[in-house]
């Protein structure tokens, strides 16, 4: 606190002293950011430009201008793969996005010792995750094997093949996305974190005020949580761009009753390793690159993510 007779530039040089960076921190934050550009640059950006000179290539050799975008757009399974997505992303966006920031609400102001508690729950789902979650719901939707298997056998489900449905596209896209927001709890631990970023005077003043607490979320703490609601939006539409594990096992668990060319990382996947056309998968990969940084522009542009609010 400043002195009756310390004057007020003063003040504000000693407040600012108190917030400067010290060498050694200047210095640790270099090095995690270069130790991040090293790591970015040689399994992101390297392989992203080799895939977008590869997209311009001939199987044979030579440029080949845009003939293979023309191969994956004119595939007679092309739209198909990116309307499993479609469906996919719409079922695994919206309920991730509720089920994260309606939890950190809930776990937000709560005892120290409840939310820890509950940060745990909701984060164990997550530690098991990629192949291993898919192979976790396999056992799960297998009626002899699964804890459950009485309920899905009283359902009428004999086996994981009536289980899945490989003749109904839309309800495996809805397993799927049913078994990515069993592993979003990260979601919500950043959504708590930024909660716990949220200064209490706010929340008092507003009480004061007579804010009840469903104002308190819709005017106060949503609000300020426009820019991580963002960031987490951009992150999964990132990630469900991505799939292919989950149809892949599926498929071979089923003996190809799923089908082999479920998503579009799927069908990438049949162009290089069965067709030997790698020029052909870069430049169905490349698509879905650029269907992610679409979405995230406009995420950026509709949120105004990196607008400094001063």
């Amino acid at each position: 606190m400043a002195t009756l007779t310390e004057s007020p530039a003063r003040s504000v040089e000693r407040r600012r002293g108190s917030r400067t960076v010290t060498h050694g921190q200047s210095v640790a934050g270099y090095a995690f950011s270069a130790l991040y550009v090293v790591l970015l640059g040689g399994f992101a950006l390297l392989p992203a430009l080799y895939a977008i000179y590869l997209a311009f290539v001939r199987p044979e050799g030579g440029f080949a201008w845009l003939s293979n975008f023309e191969t994956v757009i004119t595939d007679y399974r092309y739209v198909e793969t990116f309307k499993n997505l479609g469906i996919y992303a719409l079922m695994f966006l919206v309920p991730t996005m509720v089920v994260s920031i309606g939890l950190a609400l809930l776990l937000h102001g709560r005892r120290p010792a409840v939310a820890s508690t509950f940060r745990v729950v909701y984060y164990l789902p997550h530690s098991v995750i990629g192949v291993a979650a898919v192979l976790l719901w396999l056992f799960l939707l297998t009626p002899r094997v699964s804890p459950i298997g009485g309920l899905l056998q009283s359902l009428g489900f004999d086996s994981l093949y009536h289980v899945v449905r490989p003749s109904s596209p839309a309800s495996l896209a809805v397993l799927f996305a049913i078994i990515a927001v069993w592993t979003s709890g990260q979601g919500i631990l950043l959504m708590f974190a930024a909660l716990s970023s949220v200064p209490r005077e706010i929340e008092e003043a507003a009480s004061i005020d007579g804010a009840n607490s469903w104002q308190l979320i819709w005017r106060i703490k949503l609000p300020l949580l426009r820019k991580w609601v963002a960031y987490l939006l951009i992150v999964s539409v990132a990630a469900s761009t991505q799939l292919f594990a989950e149809p892949q096992l599926m498929s071979a668990v089923t003996n190809g009753a799923v089908g082999e060319n479920f998503s579009p990382l799927q069908l990438a996947y049949t162009y290089a390793y069965q067709y030997g056309n790698f020029p052909a998968s870069a430049a169905l990969s490349i698509q879905l690159l650029l269907l992610g940084i679409l979405a995230a522009v406009l995420v950026v542009k509709k949120t105004g993510l990196f607008r400094v609010e001063i």
